[in-house]
């Protein structure tokens, strides 16, 4: 059984020339792209109906290319590839899910392009991309023996970086059920065994982000349908909050790698709430059910929830044991012990006391107990672990 993990790596142009010839690239792409959702809209408007099928657009940008010689200066294969997300975007909106593929702006998609099989070699620490030559890769490889199938090149904050998409072999492992269940809260997760993981604050550096953000609220921001382009003091400033909101991104993500790591290396099974993440974190313009209703005394709310990590999480956990969902339903509000339910057991954020027999507990534990209960199917209360034999499925050769 075969599986596919995606490592990501720092690139090193290491001369100028290269450098410019990988944003001259990106700029390709993103003026195809921007010419064909454009094209596809007016079709769509005008007749009901679009043709986004890859295959069709190929023809198309033959021509196109043929029309715009300057584009003979880059690799045709690798700006037809950036196409690609544009069939499967059609195919979801004519299912009914999501919209239309939005235009990509110079100063607010961040310069990027995919990389297929073919059109990039791996050679120890050096990638070579058409059409630009030999680039210097920095990183840690976890997967020797795995098959590099495709990846992306992107420019984040002034450096560039490969995301390279491996093709491993998945061994399966069949050992004894080892289970914890785990209640995930702002700022930290309990487990069933007792174990509290607290992420580290970035106080300095969100102070630092909220500096850049008032920054840029000053200055010129730019209408691109005004054909008004942004200042160059708001460009520094948007540089300056991107390399800082990159450096909480890294911090919460390492996190989320050691914690969740520490985790697997004791359990090979993990029962979490099953969490509507994205219905709890409603956007600042407006929630899910109500569009137009201003939610900005709750943007404080979305704020914690969103920089918790529980997605992240989630997902560095789903390759390192095996996750299970629960019902999310009663969790913070049954006792663990006799198994009763009443609102008002939990009083405060941080007791529980039962109503019933008396039982008293931090209100996370008893919560991460009733999940761990959930999971493992119990009639009683209590905990108690399950023998069971499970498969889980191990990367070969990978440290993780």
């Amino acid at each position: 059984m075969k599986t596919h993990r995606t490592i990501r790596y720092r690139l090193h142009p290491r001369t100028q020339a290269k450098a410019r010839k990988l944003l001259e690239l990106s700029g390709a792409c993103r003026f195809v792209w921007n010419h064909f959702v454009a094209k596809l809209r007016d079709e769509y408007i005008f007749y009901g109906k679009a043709d986004p099928r890859w295959y069709t657009l190929n023809k198309q940008f033959t021509n196109l290319r043929r029309a715009c010689p300057w584009l003979k200066d880059y690799s045709a294969n690798i700006v037809r590839l950036s196409l690609k997300p544009i069939e499967t975007t059609y195919r979801e909106f004519y299912k009914g899910r999501g919209g239309l593929p939005k235009f990509h702006g110079k100063h607010t998609h961040g310069p990027s392009f995919p990389i297929g099989t073919g059109l990039f070699k791996l050679n120890g620490t050096s990638l070579h991309i058409q059409r630009i030559g030999q680039v210097t890769l920095v990183g840690n490889n976890p997967y020797p023996e795995g098959k590099a199938v495709s990846g992306t090149i992107k420019y984040e904050a002034g450096k560039w970086y490969a995301y390279i998409c491996y093709e491993v072999q998945a061994v399966e492992l069949l050992e004894p059920i080892k289970a914890v269940g785990i209640d995930r809260n702002v700022g930290q997760i309990t487990c069933s065994d007792g174990e509290v993981y607290r992420q580290e604050k970035e106080l300095r550096l969100e102070a630092r982000r909220k500096r850049y953000q008032r920054m840029m609220a000053r200055r010129q921001k730019g209408n691109r349908k005004k054909g008004i382009n942004p200042s160059n003091r708001y460009l520094k400033a948007k540089t300056l909050h991107r390399k800082t909101s990159r450096k909480i991104k890294q911090n919460r993500t390492n996190w989320c790698h050691r914690t969740s790591r520490r985790i697997a290396d004791r359990y090979n099974v993990v029962y979490m709430e099953d969490l509507q993440i994205r219905n709890m974190s409603a956007s600042a313009k407006g929630d899910l059910e109500n569009p137009g209703k201003n939610v900005k005394a709750k943007a404080g709310l979305n704020r914690v929830i969103l920089g918790s990590g529980w997605g992240k999480l989630d997902q560095c956990l789903g390759y390192k044991s095996t996750v299970i969902k629960v019902p999310a339903a009663y969790t913070s509000q049954t006792c663990a012990r006799c198994g009763s339910r009443d609102r008002n057991n939990r009083k405060t954020q941080a007791n529980f006391h039962c109503l019933s027999c008396g039982h008293r507990d931090n209100a996370d534990l008893n919560a991460a107990l009733n999940i761990l209960a959930s999971g493992n199917g119990a009639s009683g209360r209590g905990g108690g672990g399950v023998t069971r034999p499970v498969k889980r499925q191990m990367d070969a050769g990978s440290p993780f």
